[in-house]
């Protein structure tokens, strides 16, 4: 991540990971003596999780993309921080990170894999808090031909986000100022999820689910995935052999309880007969 200054008060700075301190004091790690700066104005705190902004100071004037912060706020690249009177904007390490060599234009052949999924999620500007679904193409501009930016300056047909197989594209339709791809002016550029592209005050955060992260490959679809070659023979269980039901010699056991019931009989007729002499 880059902290860049757009109006020249400090060198770019690149931090990977730990702690940004920025103030008027000496002892931080972004020095910057200008109005409504405090001494220990902020800090941004930068981990695997991501980036967070910290306000040090009671009333320590500072703003993310416009919006008051009084405490803390996630950050994102193409985010622009006010601290006091100064413009800060988180940017990749270098702007060629951005892919600007996109293909020609390629028109709609028909419903592609995964274009239901990718969306504009509003974060400034007029479409705050809105989702705006691409489809396999959207027109962005100050005309009615698709999304509708009321920006100064912006002609009717400011660009177009096109969606392909196993890539999204933003193409510039001959604009005066190009747009903004997570702080990088650019004119076209292969997008991927979770990029910011600003267009003046409206700011939008790009959600793609199953297209590649910056620097990553896509997936392939399912159906694409190689079939497994390599196999388990087959092998034949013979069934276990049928339990042989048990039969029950009903008539057997008849005679049985006869015999002993005659049996018992006797027995008791013989101590009767006894008992008699």
């Amino acid at each position: 991540m880059r902290l860049s200054f757009p109006s020249g008060e400090h060198a770019d700075v690149v931090a990977s990971s730990g702690v940004v301190g920025i103030g008027s004091a000496e002892g931080n790690s972004v020095v910057l003596v200008r109005p409504g700066v405090q001494p220990m104005h902020a800090r941004l705190v930068l981990d695997s999780r991501g980036m967070v902004l910290e306000v040090l100071e009671a009333g320590a004037r500072t703003h993310v993309n416009a919006r008051p912060v009084l405490e803390k706020a996630l950050l994102r690249l193409g985010d622009t921080v006010n601290i006091g009177n100064v413009t800060i904007v988180l940017k990749p390490d270098r702007d060629d990170i951005i892919d600007v060599h996109v293909p020609p234009a390629q028109k709609p052949t028909g419903t592609r894999a995964g274009v239901a999924s990718v969306v504009l999620r509003g974060v400034s500007g007029t479409h705050f808090g809105k989702t705006i679904a691409v489809g396999e193409q959207l027109v962005l501009g100050q005309g009615r031909h698709g999304l509708e930016l009321d920006e100064p300056g912006m002609g009717e047909r400011h660009a177009i986000i096109e969606v392909v197989d196993d890539a999204i594209h933003l193409r510039d339709l001959g604009s005066s100022g190009g747009t903004s791809v997570n702080g990088v002016p650019v004119r076209d550029a292969v997008l991927h999820p979770g990029d910011q592209l600003a267009f003046g005050r409206n700011r939008f955060v790009l959600e793609a689910p199953g297209f590649p992260a910056r620097g990553q490959h896509r997936t392939p679809p399912a159906s694409f995935t190689p079939a497994i070659t390599q196999m388990m023979a087959a092998v034949d269980v013979p069934d276990p052999p049928a339990a042989i039901p048990e039969v029950e010699d009903r008539g057997s056991s008849i005679w049985w309880l006869l015999l002993a019931a005659g049996l018992i009989g006797l027995g008791i007729a013989g101590v009767i007969w006894l008992g008699g002499y």
